[in-house]
């Protein structure tokens, strides 16, 4: 187990005023990745975090929580910021930017001892080869890995002239790329976290004495060395001077066993939250094991003539309804031979029912009845449907959305194990797991919604 490399790290975390608690420390187990360990001696003699005035395994001062308010205060981020639209310049945005420039100011820079420990090679979606792109297409990862790219490439496109001035200004050796805009944007998309304490509660950023303002994003040293479980044995929290603890809980880690080479340790790991396969691949770069929070986003397609589509649009709109339907795992949320009432959300069904109506299909028109638009409403078998209580109580209908749904669910998943399968170059093994997840959950989704048709 490698500790020498991790010890410059936390001398210069405890000297800008953080704590580690005793036999707590970085290691990477030979084979595996990084992770912080506590000697299985002291587990026992480590007070949970229920317990009153606990001393924390960690401790983070509030000047070292990494938040866009900070980052702020440089001001060449601040031009960069000038350069984009005001909807671009997120909190992640100012994030990212802050890293990139600090990170080529090198030893100039108070950051150095942290950006030095971060990787230097991203694995989450920015990262994909077109090999991966090509078998993730018609797949929700796919398009947002795209997506975020064009994005990242238009938002660089804004400031590069600005971030070449500046690097004349200072001299530096090395020309800032979009490749190491990419990097930092990585970082911040796999290692921010929302500014909420483990139990859910908020912090008064109005309080006397909070430093962080209305911030939530943030990136915080140390805290973002601990791996992820499901079932985790430590958890952090904000406090209300804006400093973060993490602490000990009574519940077992699935990899506390993970140390081979020192059986006298185990790992301290963190909950990184519920989150669908798409989102973990997405924003992390892999995908944990039994998964029982996954979902797919379904994005429904809006059926019918253009006056059909234009009164549809018109609906969701005033009906505040989201063209995405997630649908959980069946598997995972519903009781044996349970019922299926209360599997699909009403403004799911509501979205899904208002997809499917299709005045140009004769199967639609045999299900429900006649469909005629009649902005700003439309009539189905004579009679007038203007409000979404009697859309939902049209006979047939749910049925039908329903089973088209399932129709087009079963499609994907027969192109992500075609993807899988065929597609040549091979992807990465991090996209072949998620498309064969992917494909068994949809399939599971499709035949539970076929075998529940009301």
């Amino acid at each position: 187990m490698e500790i020498v490399s991790q010890v410059s790290f936390t001398q210069v975390f405890e000297a800008a005023g953080g704590f580690v608690g005793p036999h707590v420390c970085l290691c990477v187990p030979a084979g595996c990745e990084r992770g912080v360990f506590i000697h299985k001696l002291r587990v026992s003699t480590v007070a949970p975090v229920s317990e009153p005035d606990a001393m924390p395994l960690v401790y983070i001062p509030a000047s070292l929580v990494l938040t866009a308010a900070e980052a702020a205060k440089s001001e060449v981020v601040c031009r960069c910021c000038d350069k984009l639209p005001d909807t671009d310049a997120s909190e992640s945005v100012v994030l990212a930017l802050f890293l990139l420039t600090e990170r080529a100011r090198g030893a100039d820079s108070p950051w150095e001892w942290y950006i030095n420990a971060l990787p230097c090679v991203g694995t989450n979606a920015l990262y994909f080869e077109n090999a991966d792109i090509a078998a993730l297409q018609g797949t929700p990862l796919g398009s947002a890995a795209e997506a975020k790219l064009r994005q990242l490439k238009r938002q660089y496109g804004c400031f590069a002239e600005t971030l070449d001035c500046w690097q004349c200004s200072q001299n530096l050796e090395l020309t800032l790329s979009f490749e190491d805009y990419k990097w930092a944007s990585f970082i911040v998309l796999s290692r921010s976290i929302s500014l909420h304490s483990c139990d859910e509660s908020v912090v008064d950023c109005d309080s006397n004495g909070y430093p962080h303002g209305r911030c939530d994003r943030a990136l915080i040293p140390f805290l973002d060395m601990f791996n992820h479980c499901a079932r985790p044995n430590a958890y952090w929290t904000v406090n209300s001077n804006g400093s973060v603890s993490i602490h000990a809980a009574a519940a077992s880690t699935e990899r506390s066993d993970i140390n081979s080479d020192q059986p006298s340790s185990i790992e301290l790991c963190l909950s990184y939250g519920a989150k669908p396969a798409t989102e973990w691949a997405y924003e992390y770069g892999f995908l944990p094991l039994d998964n029982r929070h996954d979902a797919w986003p379904h994005f429904v397609q809006l059926a019918g003539s253009p006056s059909l589509v234009a009164i549809k649009r018109m609906w969701i709109q005033e009906l505040g309804l989201s063209p995405r339907v997630m649908l959980v795992d069946p598997a995972a949320t519903m009781p044996i031979h349970s019922s299926d009432r209360g599997y699909l959300s009403r403004s799911a069904l509501l979205m899904l029912c208002l997809a499917a109506l299709d005045d140009l299909s004769d199967k639609c028109t045999h299900a429900v009845g006649k469909i005629l638009p009649a902005m700003p409403y439309f009539s189905v078998g004579g009679a007038i449907v203007d409000d979404d209580e009697k859309l939902l109580q049209l006979p047939g209908l749910a049925t039908f959305a329903r089973h088209k749904c399932s129709s087009q669910l079963s499609a994907q998943a027969f192109n992500m194990r075609a993807s899988s399968y065929h597609t040549s170059p091979k992807p990465n093994p991090l996209v072949l797991a998620y498309l064969e997840t992917q494909s068994s959950l949809v399939d599971r989704i499709a035949d539970y919604l076929t075998d529940h048709l009301i």
